[in-house]
């Protein structure tokens, strides 16, 4: 069970990504490559620039959507595990929504957009 918590989880944090870039793309982004932050923290590196507020937002709201479908095929496989994976889930929108102050997460970003503006969230890179 351990080992498929650890690939279940990293097909989130790889599709979390993959989303984001896809997105990006569609909407005539450019993607730039992968970063490494705080140790633990992987993302990547996306050129928003050409891209309206709304386009941002749905960059954003990407990556959650493809972790919920990650989600639903550990519950297919796993059902009897429902509750771990829900609380997996949990964790990692905890993480990445909620706009923590000091961390520049998808969460973060997305309050500043809807608040602030595009010129907010630039500041952010």
């Amino acid at each position: 069970m351990i080992s498929l918590l650890f690939v279940v989880a990293m097909a989130m944090i790889i599709l979390h990504e993959a989303a984001h870039v896809l997105t990006t793309l569609a909407f005539g982004g450019r993607f730039e490559g992968v970063t490494v932050r705080h140790i633990v923290a992987v993302g990547v590196k996306i050129r928003v620039d050409a891209l309206s507020a709304r386009q941002i937002a749905a960059t954003l709201i990407a990556a959650p959507v493809a972790e919920a479908l990650v989600m639903s095929a550990a519950i297919l496989i796993r059902p009897e595990a429902w509750s771990l994976w829900l609380l997996l889930l949990g964790v990692q929108w905890t993480m990445n929504l909620v706009p923590w102050p000091w961390f520049p997460n998808d969460g973060r970003k997305l309050w500043l957009l809807t608040q602030e503006g595009r010129a907010a969230l630039a500041a952010t890179h």
